[in-house]
């Protein structure tokens, strides 16, 4: 029996606040003994069973009301569990040391794990001891709770304490701290549990190769597995998935296919997350003759394909423009009884989008919206950003008051949309406006700063594009090529080659380096500036920083000499540029008929 010097000294060394016994007591009476909202028949039948113990003379001891608490458990049906204890203390039945560890049990799965320190406490105060179970199920609270460090602290103490952790105690722990990335605190625990004689088992190595591979340390993790099989642990389906996912992530496929076949060797059954894994790399790879025979594979492995997996190879074929075989893929997804969820549909509208196929979109949307599959900010989002760059800007604007409408709420990229939006409309000002109330519930990014320098660019507004670049600089958001390309762009097309010459050297100063798309604006913008000396010479020193020029570059700079009217030098251009494979373009080809050249 725990002294009572020793329950002050746990509790008042907890890290983790716990309620008072009053605030407990009113939490318990504050659930009714008949609330049961998991009422299913297996429900049913429990609180069939639990009334049956009640209604018995004598009544059954704590044991048998303790197994149907286990059993509601085991459904998951924890608010049931909690509140059929209470019954059980309103009709004076005493309560063990096992029901309170499963009434910890439930608040911990309900994410209340202060609720189960305050079980703890009344556990203390009615002279029960703990055992490392009770201790186990709190640190598992606490670790899927996100609070790992706590957990870490209640497992020192409880050691302290002279508790002997058991393999389940470290691999909770274990586990924890794989998930916020602390592998080498792990590894230390790993030798410590084996030095006190506790032998990790499959779990445990299972959960620290999972933990390697979610931080790309996927030679850690395959270390770990050959160190596990030879002491002679077998790895199971959790295993290999983790390995799998881990060499998936790291673009080492063929190993990853090399695991998969050992793993059926070995008589180990993939599961649909494993599938899920193979079948998405396989997508990525474009290899959809292997992506759908892992498909096929699924059904004589007896592994029933999910909306998960379905909406994985819906969204890769969406993104390579295969949209009718995506269509087939909801179609059998809906053959099978599967429906479709807001993410099959989010990526049929996306491969519809990137085929500007905006009318089967809309009626994909519709079907969608008929079959009650709500749409969420991803729906929208996607839908405005396509209308927009297909010109429909109104279809657009009208989807943006729509899910507000809905009480959808924008996010970043919806944001973006709509400003792109409205600045194609030639109205940067409204965009302007929608920007400012956009500062005031989120955090505008790089892209909604260009896409509104863009905008007043585009309107000849180019000062107001550099006073939105320079809060862009004082809210210490760094610019990109793509800014100082918007923002050079805009200076020379208003005419304004000072700004446009003082950008470029504040570009370098940045530390960024010009792309191709940068310096054939710079070539363009000198040239019809009259700088055409500096637009040839930045032309030719695309090479001594490592960018060759394309048939952009030797048309820019061939309008150059031709609006100049120095034929001699623009036909040497369009030898050179036909010797590296590029051709004329309209505007050089409209040129070339007015400064009456004819090519031979």
């Amino acid at each position: 029996m725990l002294t009572s010097a020793f329950r002050r000294r746990f509790l008042s060394s907890a890290s983790v606040s716990h309620l008072a016994p009053s605030q407990f007591h009113h939490l318990m009476g504050s659930i009714s003994p008949f609330h049961t909202p998991n009422s299913g028949a297996a429900s049913n039948e429990v609180l069939a069973s639990f009334d049956q113990l009640l209604r018995m003379i004598p009544r059954p001891s704590v044991i048998e009301f303790n197994k149907l608490l286990s059993a509601l458990v085991r459904m998951k049906d924890f608010q049931t569990a909690i509140s059929l204890s209470k019954q059980m203390e309103l009709v004076r039945i005493k309560l063990d040391v096992y029901t309170f560890n499963i009434l910890i049990n439930c608040f911990c799965h309900l994410g209340r794990v202060d609720f189960g320190f305050s079980v703890l406490a009344k556990t203390f105060k009615l002279g029960f001891q703990p055992t490392i179970t009770t201790f186990n199920t709190l640190i598992d609270g606490l670790c899927k709770n996100g609070k790992v460090e706590d957990a870490v602290d209640l497992f020192d103490k409880v050691v302290a304490l002279g508790y002997q952790p058991n393999v389940y105690t470290y691999t909770v722990i274990i586990d924890g701290l794989c998930k916020i990335g602390n592998m080498h605190v792990v590894m230390s625990l790993l030798k410590i549990m084996t030095e006190r004689g506790c032998e990790p088992n499959v779990v445990t190595y299972s959960s620290i190769i999972d933990g390697f591979c979610k931080y790309n340390l996927v030679a850690e993790a395959l270390d770990l597995f050959m160190k596990m099989k030879n002491k002679g642990i077998l790895p199971n389906v959790v295993t290999y998935t983790s390995l799998i996912h881990g060499l998936c992530r790291t673009s080492e496929w063929n190993e990853a296919l090399v695991l998969f076949n050992e793993m059926l060797d070995r008589n180990i059954a993939p599961n649909v997350i494993t599938y899920s894994l193979l079948i998405h790399n396989m997508c990525l790879l474009s290899k959809w003759k292997e992506a759908f025979m892992l498909f096929n594979e699924m059904s004589d492995m007896y592994v029933a394909p999910n909306v998960v997996i379905l909406t994985i190879l819906v969204d890769q074929l969406c993104k390579q423009g295969m949209i009718m075989k995506a269509q087939c893929v909801v179609n059998m997804m809906i053959q099978r009884g599967i429906e479709p969820n807001v993410f099959t549909y989010n990526s049929l509208l996306d491969g519809h989008g990137l085929l500007s196929q905006m009318h089967r979109a809309n009626s994909v949307f519709h079907v969608m919206v008929k079959s009650g599959c709500k749409p969420d900010v991803y729906t929208y989002t996607i839908l405005i950003n396509w209308y927009s760059k297909c010109g429909r800007i109104d279809v657009a604007l009208n989807l943006h008051e729509e899910m507000l409408g809905k009480g959808v709420i924008p996010n970043n990229h919806t944001y973006n949309s709509v400003i792109h939006a409205l600045c194609l409309t030639k109205d940067p000002w409204t965009a302007l406006k929608l920007f400012e109330y956009m500062r005031t519930i989120a955090c505008p990014n790089i892209v909604t700063y260009n896409t509104l320098m863009d905008g007043f660019c585009k309107c000849g507004k180019p000062d107001v594009a550099l006073e939105i670049f320079q809060e862009m600089k004082i809210r210490k958001l760094k610019p990109d090529i793509v800014t100082y390309s918007i923002l050079i762009d805009g200076s020379f097309k208003a005419g304004r080659l000072k700004d446009a010459i003082d950008l470029i050297s504040t570009l370098f100063v940045d530390g960024l380096q010009p792309d191709i798309y940068t310096i054939n604006i710079i070539i363009d913008g000198l040239s019809r500036l009259g700088s055409l000396d500096k637009a040839y010479k930045a032309f030719r020193s695309m090479e001594e920083i490592g960018i060759s020029p394309d048939s952009c570059s030797y048309n820019v700079i061939i309008h150059g000499f031709l609006r100049h009217k120095d034929r001699s030098r623009a036909l040497e251009l369009i030898h050179e540029m036909h010797e590296k494979g590029f051709f004329e373009d309209n505007t050089t080809i409209d040129l070339l008929r007015k400064n009456n050249v004819i090519l031979k």
